[in-house]
């Protein structure tokens, strides 16, 4: 016969506890981790309060100290599962959590990490979100970026990932900005205060592209409003000659230079009998037709620099070197990856050009165009 592991009398034969006695302790368990629960979630709560509370619910359920403890934690994780349950977690939210986790002294056991590591995607979430708010200057922007810092001061997110998470807000700004393929001015001075108020530079975003599309998103408005972009640092020279009257716009490296080339083959067949005019001595008056094939094909000519300006594209390579006069463009082809144009010429053929950015070089050729 055993004793009840609660209440240390008999418990009957091959028993270990007393159902009252195992109920008892479950309501009373129950009870704690709702007391802590609503205590985690409140704006206040007094620390000396609710230990005594827990004490006493403990000793009537006959809960040990771990038991307290294990109940703490789970009435905590309870709090941080509530907090979520909108899918965001507030400022004043996660204040509250992490100053009654602190206060408590929570142990850092399997279920207490699970709920910090939620408590921390929740919080970076958050924090990603006003980083971007910020670098699209919605709202009240100075207010909203002292908002940012101070909501950075508070957060466990330190240092170098601090850094990651503004430099990654502020590429998925970009992206959003650009959904509709245009930048305001007000959306670009917005973006480039958000990189002065962090100290980012260009660099510091350029991992993914994000600044040099921000660049190009600009350099298209202004040349659709008339005015002509100086943003692009181009370094050492560039082997065009231009004219008195034009202006570089824009240089791209190693790009692809294709053409349509005519391709022309001869197939024939012949036919004819074999008459015999002496013993081994056969005469074949055969006879042999042949048509031409010819095709079109696309072929990579050269690589080299390609020149946008304000009146021509240059194209200069280790064998090719050209330019072309927009007014002597008869059309413009947009690609994924580059831009096709067809000259204004009889014999003319299609000419094709391989930047990896067929959506920038497109709009910025045909805008030039129009001027």
């Amino acid at each position: 016969m055993g004793d009840c592991s609660y209440c240390g009398e008999p418990a009957g034969f091959l028993r270990r506890k007393h159902g009252a006695c195992e109920s008892r302790h479950s309501k009373g368990v129950a009870q704690m981790r709702s007391l802590v629960a609503e205590a985690a979630g409140a704006a206040q709560f007094d620390q000396s309060a609710l230990r005594e509370r827990l004490t006493t619910i403990g000793a009537e359920c006959r809960a040990s100290e771990a038991d307290i403890d294990a109940a703490i934690a789970a009435g905590w994780t309870r709090a941080v599962v509530e907090s979520l349950a909108d899918g965001v977690l507030t400022r004043a939210e996660e204040t509250r959590l992490r100053g009654f986790r602190d206060q408590m002294a929570l142990a850092g056991g399997t279920q207490t990490a699970k709920s910090e590591a939620r408590l921390e995607r929740a919080s970076r979430d958050r924090l990603s979100a006003s980083a971007r708010r910020a670098a699209l200057g919605v709202g009240d922007e100075p207010e909203v970026l002292k908002q940012l810092d101070a909501m950075l001061r508070e957060s466990e997110i330190a240092g170098l990932e601090r850094r990651r998470l503004l430099i990654a807000a502020w590429e998925q700004a970009v992206d959003q900005t650009l959904e509709d393929g245009l930048l305001t001015l007000d959306e670009e001075a917005a973006l480039v205060r958000y990189l002065r108020h962090f100290d980012l530079s260009a660099r510091d975003v350029e991992g993914g592209g994000a600044h040099t599309n921000m660049v190009k998103a600009a350099v298209i408005r202004e040349v659709a409003e008339g005015v002509v972009p100086q943003r692009q640092n181009i370094s050492g020279g560039v082997p065009f000659n231009l004219m008195k009257s034009e202006q570089l716009v824009w240089v791209v490296r190693d790009v692809d230079y294709l053409e349509v080339v005519t391709r022309r083959q001869r197939r024939g067949h012949s036919h004819g009998v074999s008459i015999r005019i002496a013993k081994g001595l056969y005469y074949s008056p055969r006879v042999f037709r042949s048509r031409s094939h010819e095709w079109e094909e696309t072929v990579h000519v050269d690589t080299g620099l390609l020149g946008v300006t304000t009146k021509h594209l240059y194209f200069h390579g280790s064998r090719k070197r050209f330019r072309i006069r927009y007014d002597r463009i008869v059309s413009f082809e947009p690609y994924e990856d580059g831009l096709g144009v067809m000259r204004d010429a009889q014999t003319a053929k299609p000419q094709n050009f391989l930047t990896g950015d067929g959506w920038f070089i497109y709009n910025l050729v045909t805008n030039l165009a129009k001027r």
